[in-house]
């Protein structure tokens, strides 16, 4: 009896060892399933976190540029307000200085015109004496003037005091005295017509000569009567600009005349007459390059108010560089009388 229950109980024994390891087997097949499930959660927890961490670093960087630009901008305004409150101070001085100046000046205002009012008693006395004991030649035709020019540059004062109140053109009698030194000089080379500022009269001519021609004189005086540019009443421009722009040195035929129509002038004489000598020195033979003529239209000597010391400058100036440079001056009236 006892034989047979020892094999039953070894059978048992196996199978039930058989069902534990199987058992097992199960339990370590989960257990490998849910890790490699757990490394997947893993990875894709850590992948989602590196994600949110780059974001997180970008929005840093940008929150620092952010910050960088405006730091900048605040430098950049307080430079700019900076430079406001310099140029603030800086106006402010000039403000002060000016107002300063200006009190000087409303300072001096008063003796100012006392002085005016002296000096304009002073010229009306000269202007008295100049009637009665200086008579000035009316003439129809240039006397004393060098026949020799066969080049001849007119330098014309088209300021208001030489135009007709009535036109605002150029006054008749002062085209009539052009076209009598024209007439005085029946064969020429080349003419040419300036403004006193300096600017050629007529359009598209600067520089040249033009070729004297009946017709080229006729369209000449009929473009200086309608003239409409006003000039000022300063000749030194224009004598300077004909010399330099239309004498030519490398001409020995040409024997070049300038002509000065004005009745005022402005400045100073002796820089004036400095210069002439720098513009056109002597040749070796002691005479000028240019000659400078002037006719003088003492217009504002007959009206004190109108500033007749600026016509007894023009006449003092002209005077004096006609006799330096081999020229004439010659002082007429607009109204045609004798003085």
């Amino acid at each position: 009896m006892r034989p047979r229950n020892r094999r039953e109980s070894a059978d048992y024994g196996l199978s039930f060892l058989d069902c534990i390891c199987c058992g097992f087997g199960a339990i370590v097949l989960l257990f490998v399933i849910t890790m490699g499930a757990s490394n997947i959660v893993r990875e894709t927890l850590r992948d989602r976190l590196q994600e949110i961490a780059q974001q997180r670093l970008s929005k840093i960087e940008e929150l620092d540029a952010q910050q960088t630009e405006v730091q900048r901008r605040a430098v950049v305004a307080k430079n700019k307000v900076n430079q406001a409150q310099t140029r603030a101070e800086r106006l402010s001085s000039m403000m002060d200085t000016l107002s300063m100046q200006i009190a000087q000046l409303e300072a001096g205002q008063a003796a100012m015109m006392v002085d005016i009012e002296d000096e304009m008693d002073e010229i009306a006395s000269m202007q008295t004496e100049l009637e009665i004991d200086m008579p000035l030649p009316d003439i129809n035709l240039p006397v004393g003037l060098p026949i020799e020019s066969n080049y001849i540059a007119f330098v014309f004062d088209t300021s208001g005091s030489m135009r007709d109140t009535a036109t605002d053109q150029i006054h008749p009698a002062a085209i009539e005295k052009i076209k009598n030194v024209l007439d005085s000089y029946p064969e020429i080379r080349g003419v040419q017509f300036l403004d006193a500022d300096g600017r050629f009269m007529l359009r598209g001519t600067p520089g040249i000569w033009l070729e004297d021609k009946p017709e080229t004189r006729r369209g000449a005086l009929m473009a200086l009567a309608n003239y409409p540019t006003f000039s000022n009443s300063n000749p030194v421009p224009g004598i300077f600009r004909a010399i330099r722009s239309l004498y030519q040195p490398d001409n020995e035929q040409m024997n070049m005349a300038v002509f000065v129509f004005g009745d005022e002038f402005t400045g100073r004489a002796e820089p004036v007459i400095s210069r002439l000598e720098t513009i056109n020195p002597r040749k070796e033979d002691g005479s000028r390059h240019v000659s400078i003529n002037a006719v003088g239209f003492p217009t504002v000597l007959r009206y004190p108010l109108m500033g007749a010391h600026t016509g007894m400058k023009f006449a003092n100036l002209m005077r004096e560089v006609a006799y330096k440079h081999d020229g004439a001056f010659i002082a007429i009236r607009t109204g045609g009388r004798r003085r």
